[in-house]
């Protein structure tokens, strides 16, 4: 397989690992409810059992921010400021595709929460890091 696939498939992976235990720290500080990949995997999928649920909607959520780090490794020579940059195409898949999906307005309506936390999520977190672990991983 093509490094920079592997590469970011691992960087997206483990970037979106780091969001699941950002948004489950958030939920726990009380300043979000249950992170949106769990409403997302109810919706598709049923509900089946609480902890089951929960683990198998965070793997599906992983697996699709390996796939987003693969698609960014592929585009661009990866560095920090790159990473932020491309979060926003998840963001806006959130806000454009996932928002209707789960019957709310698009962009959720504009809702501050709705707005910053894909941003901080997609852009800042998740973003800087795949910039920075593809930087550092596949220098040559």
């Amino acid at each position: 397989m093509n490094d920079k696939i592997k590469v970011g498939f691992t960087a997206g992976f483990l970037g979106a690992v780091i969001l699941i235990a950002v948004q489950f720290i958030f939920k726990w500080l009380g300043w979000a409810g249950n992170p949106g990949f769990i409403g997302i995997y109810h919706k598709t999928f049923g509900v089946h059992g609480f902890a089951s649920d929960i683990i198998i909607s965070a793997f599906l959520f992983a697996v699709s921010g390996g796939i987003w780090g693969s698609i960014f490794m592929l585009l661009t020579k990866p560095n920090i400021l790159k990473g932020i940059l491309f979060g926003f195409l998840p963001s806006l898949w959130v806000w454009l595709v996932l928002a209707p999906y789960m019957d709310q307005p698009l962009f959720h309506g504009f809702a501050i929460k709705a707005i910053a936390f894909p941003i901080l999520f997609n852009c800042l977190i998740w973003g800087t890091f795949i910039g920075w672990y593809g930087n550092k991983y596949l220098k040559s």
